[in-house]
């Protein structure tokens, strides 16, 4: 009995580090997105790219689904409202992010959308009547000082043109906590992998349309082996098996646990940034980013302590 009690706790220990190192590896695979994405945009453009990341992630979750056993049929009226959470969350997602790094540097863009939960705590205040703990006001109040510092002297590090990335670096925090807000009731009846696929293929559907409208506008591919390869990866493996990952992760380990993970992905940004991007941030930069890892992280623990 004694030693099938220890088996089970090493086993049980070993089903949560197994957790933690998926967190971890899906932490650096989105941030190594945005050193990806940086590096092809003036070769792919930045619709296309985002449809053929939506388009590939779709068929590597639908893949995923069915070999769980998970079904994917959906009626339509409750189709619609994940539709609407896809537009959000994926199709917006990848059109300001492209956007976004023709203009800024993989490093800014980062930090810049890493205030999401900040962001969500005021939302739920204003629209969700949710209460705010001294520590999130706190957080809160850290993370705006942090993204305007930043937004400011990144901007004036760079060319003029850095403001409407940083814009649009915050732009998309904005609509991820709108798809925060929203998906708490709508996701509610749905099982992590088929949301996901389904919000998945309409953001697809979307980013079909934005990329045949900026093809006909004169956008063209210039499709080279590193572009080619760095576009599957980034559809692939950063989107399609990140989230499988995350997903994954997340049955072994506690969401407030996991959420200290995306912390990891700045890091990474600032790191490969340097090595593969020769990007040089700034003193200034690096403390202003520092200043939104703090508050998000304060606004995060005055949630869950709660």
């Amino acid at each position: 009995m004694r030693e099938q009690a220890i088996a089970d706790q090493r086993a049980a220990r070993l089903h949560t580090i197994g957790g933690h190192l998926l967190l971890a590896t899906t932490a650096v695979l989105w941030g190594s997105s945005y050193i990806g994405t940086r590096a092809i945009v003036g070769d792919v453009p930045p619709l296309l790219l985002g449809f053929l990341r939506a388009l590939s992630a779709t068929v590597v979750l639908g893949v995923l689904a069915k070999l769980a056993g998970e079904s994917l049929r959906a009626r339509l009226s409750a189709w619609i409202p994940l539709a609407g959470l896809g537009v959000l969350g994926v199709a917006y997602f990848y059109i300001g992010l492209n956007l976004a790094l023709q203009w800024t540097t993989a490093t800014a863009a980062s930090f810049l959308n890493l205030p999401y939960p900040a962001l969500t705590a005021v939302g739920g205040w204003l629209f969700l009547r949710e209460r705010l703990g001294t520590r999130q006001i706190a957080g809160i109040g850290l993370a705006a000082v942090g993204a305007t510092w930043l937004t400011v002297a990144s901007a004036q590090d760079n060319v003029g043109g850095a403001w409407i990335g940083n814009l649009l670096a915050l732009s998309i925090t904005v609509a991820w906590t709108a798809y925060t807000l929203l998906g708490r009731r709508l996701l509610l009846n749905w099982t992590p992998l088929a949301a996901t696929f389904h919000m998945m293929a309409a953001g697809t559907l979307v980013l079909a349309l934005a990329a045949g409208l900026e093809y006909f506008g004169g956008g063209r591919p210039r499709w080279t082996a590193e572009s080619t390869l760095i576009t599957l990866y980034l559809g692939v493996v950063c989107t399609g098996l990140g989230y499988a990952f995350w997903n994954a992760g997340l049955r072994r380990v506690r969401a407030a646990t996991a959420s200290v993970y995306l912390y990891l992905q700045p890091v990474t940004v600032v790191v490969l940034g340097i090595a593969l991007l020769g990007e040089q941030p700034s003193l200034v930069t690096l403390v202003a980013g520092a200043l939104v890892i703090a508050g998000t992280a304060l606004t995060a623990g005055g949630e869950r302590a709660r």
